[in-house]
């Protein structure tokens, strides 16, 4: 989809997810790192817990697809010959200080008056503008800001953060999609154009629905760990079962009476369904139920579930029009079968080809393209002579040179 566009990844771990999603969608992705490679590196685990930059699992995953080359903009050689390379590229992301590559002459101005159809993505915690730009802050410190923190986790506990670096994912996602845009303004209009990403404004932008609870209802959500709030009660979605867990949560609506007829009918097979036989749930609105009947409701369902294990709660629930899930863990969803049916995990070898590593694939398939993981992540340096000589035409004296004065 984008074989035509070269991409220079000037990202660190708050955009690098971006690059390998533009070159999963085809793009060549070079990943500019200073010499000695990006810091990034050191962050783990690592391939059998070798601390090493060329064996970090998290490097592997977030710049897969990518070309690598070594180059310190900070030089002014390394600036003329970042100038060089960004007369050839398409698009340049990046997620270094706001106004950092303005000041080194090499920012969207100075090069797109070289390139006019250059397209630059910028990718930082509160973008490029307002009184909060230079400030520095990590993901757990977006997750805060952003409210995202204030309604996870249990009521009675402290808010809690997600797994891994999600506001860095929402951005560099974000990111994917502004470049996209500006990619289909170019094909109309032949204009490159700066995209700028505020990290923070996409962790805000993932509170869902809670901002426009506050709008309309002045309420604030407060955390319910495992539950759903709803207007007068808080509706549970995770339940035991014999060998684990499942989710659901009892549904409202038209389709909703549906399912829950469904399964009324369902637990009173068992004899177990007790108070749920005399709700008539075809003319029932959820939102004017009480914590005190739900409460009753889902004491009987905790009671009939916890008989089953989640297979066959599963298969039940599929033919019965059901919305239950299994609560896998990641060594299921690895050995899942409907996964491995649509090929989605994908094994690559490691640089020394000792061992593979199984990738995620895109989310989506195409019936005209291939969109598959095709290159593991690059070593440091590893395409210099690649891209320096063949692309840029430096004799081997001259590279050798930039490599001796840390140039490259």
């Amino acid at each position: 989809m984008l074989s035509n566009y070269k991409v220079l990844d000037l990202t660190d771990e708050k955009g690098s997810l971006c690059g390998k999603l533009l070159g999963d969608l085809g793009a060549e992705i070079i990943k500019v790192e200073k010499p000695g490679g990006d810091p990034a590196r050191r962050i783990g685990p690592f391939v059998n817990d070798i601390n090493d930059p060329e064996k970090s699992l998290h490097w592997f995953a977030f710049n897969c697809n990518k070309k690598g080359i070594t180059l310190d903009i900070e030089k002014p050689e390394g600036r003329e010959i970042f100038k060089k390379l960004s007369s050839r590229a398409d698009i340049i992301i990046e997620s270094l200080e706001p106004g950092y590559m303005d000041k080194l002459g090499i920012g969207y101005l100075d090069l797109s008056s070289h390139n006019p159809k250059l397209i630059m993505t910028s990718i930082t915690p509160f973008g490029q503008t307002g009184h909060l730009r230079d400030r520095k802050i990590s993901d757990i410190g977006i997750l805060a800001m952003s409210g995202l923190m204030s309604i996870t986790g249990d009521p009675d506990r402290p808010p809690v953060r997600m797994c891994l670096d999600q506001t860095y994912c929402l951005g560099s996602a974000h990111g994917t999609i502004g470049t996209l845009l500006a990619v289909l303004w170019l094909t109309k209009n032949g204009e490159g154009q700066h995209v700028d990403v505020s990290i923070y404004e996409a962790a805000v932008r993932g509170n869902y629905w809670e901002p426009a609870r506050w709008e309309f209802l002045s309420e604030l959500i407060k955390r319910a760990g495992n539950r759903f709030p709803r207007a007068a009660a808080k509706g549970q979605q995770l339940w035991q079962c014999k060998d684990g867990y499942v989710t659901f949560l009892i549904p409202g609506g038209t389709s909703g009476a549906k399912m829950m007829n469904s399964f009324t009918k369902w637990m009173e097979e068992t004899d177990s369904a007790g108070a749920l036989k005399q709700i008539n749930w075809d003319n029932l609105h959820l939102s004017k139920v009480s914590q005190e009947e739900l409460d009753v409701w889902e004491k009987l369902i905790a009671a009939f579930l916890v008989r089953f294990t989640m297979d066959e709660l599963e298969q039940a629930a599929i033919k019965r029009g059901i919305p239950m899930a299994r609560l896998n863990k990641l060594s299921d969803v690895a050995a899942d079968e409907q996964l491995i049916a649509r090929k989605y995990w994908e094994k690559i070898n490691t640089a020394d080809s000792k061992e593979t590593i199984s990738y995620p694939a895109f989310p989506f398939l195409s019936s005209e393209e291939n969109i598959r993981v095709r290159s593991r992540a690059p070593l440091i340096g590893e395409h210099n002579e690649e891209i320096y000589k063949n692309e840029l035409g430096f004799t081997d004296e001259v590279i050798s040179s930039l490599k001796k004065r840390g140039i490259i």
